[in-house]
């Protein structure tokens, strides 16, 4: 389970740094605000365990083989957001509460950039010939397919 826990700590930095670059960003439209700081700060936090759940779960159904358990922790997770949202909203207001929506993005942000934008862009990927092998065969059967219709 190495792998995950060097997802999870490579997702939680570019999540933290994400929500840097959203409090930067914050200053020049509305300055300081500690409305927006503590909401941004509560939506990060969800959003971390959020992910903090996200694996536990992925471990234990690779652990059991039971797929129920990834159910079971978006069940979980949902009221977690929906908690973090209200209390937010009800306690700072408005602007609180738009910067929790926000840190809630943070997470989905970095796994986007990670998996997505940086792997993209990346000169020394690499990708294993098993896999490479899967996915031309996949093209190959695709195309083939395309031109018997």
């Amino acid at each position: 389970m190495n792998k995950l826990t060097n997802f999870k700590t490579q997702i939680i930095k570019y999540t933290l740094i994400i929500a840097l670059i959203f409090e930067a960003g914050s200053l020049p439209v509305i300055g300081f605000s500690l409305e927006f700081l503590c909401g941004l700060a509560i939506g990060v936090a969800v959003s971390v365990l959020s992910i903090l759940i996200m694996v536990t779960m992925a471990e234990q159904v690779l652990a059991s083989g039971q797929k129920w358990l990834s159910s079971l922790g978006f069940i979980i997770r949902l009221p977690i957001y929906g908690a973090g949202f209200l209390f937010c909203y009800k306690i700072w207001g408005i602007i609180a509460g738009i910067a929790c929506l926000l840190g809630f993005l943070t997470g989905s942000t970095a796994i986007i950039y990670i998996h997505g934008i940086k792997a993209k862009f990346s000169k020394d990927r690499k990708v294993r010939p098993e896999i490479m092998e899967e996915f031309e065969r996949e093209d190959r059967d695709r195309e083939e397919g395309i031109w018997k219709n």
